[in-house]
Order: C-alpha cells, then structure tokens, then sequence
C-alpha cells in the first residue's frame, strides 16, 4: 500500500524510494524516462503523478536530457522525499 505522509510523520529512509524508482525502469537500462517516472509517481500515491514526473525532471535533470540516469538518481529521490512521498509495502 502507498502512502503520502502528513507533515511531521516520520519518513521511510531513502533505499524504499531508490527500490520503487529502479523497479519503474520497466526495461532495465538504468535511465528513467518521464513516463516510468510518472509511474512511480502513481505509486506513491501521487494526484497528478504526471505534473510530479514533470516537475520533478526539472529538478533531478541536470544534463537536461529529459531522463534520469544513475548519476542524477539521488537527485530524484532527494525530490520524493523532500515531498513526502513514500512506499510502504
């Protein structure tokens, strides 16, 4: 079940939201496109999973090639769960 935690609840580390996100990369290429971005998004329960997805790749994008890759995944879930979002089971 996912969850979007109140403000002041405690909030899972951040090896759950680094496991939903790589789970997303639906072709294991270790490059998170918008659209798995958004489903991972939709997994935490997100209202607007795709505005999530797209604000967040302007945040996490640093190379602005419309993508997550390894090294920018830490400043994808730096974004999740500055915004409270988490898996919990």
């Amino acid at each position: 079940m996912v969850y979007n935690v109140p403000k002041g609840s405690e909030l899972p580390n951040k090896k759950q939201l680094r496991k939903v996100f790589l789970d997303c990369d639906v072709d294991d290429n270790n490059v998170l496109t918008k659209e798995e971005i958004k489903n991972a998004f939709d997994r935490f329960g997100s209202l607007f999973p795709g505005f999530r997805a797209w604000r967040a790749l302007k945040r996490a994008d640093k190379n602005k090639d419309g993508c997550i890759s390894l090294d920018e995944l830490d400043n994808l879930i730096d974004y999740a769960y500055k915004r409270g979002y988490f898996n919990v089971g």
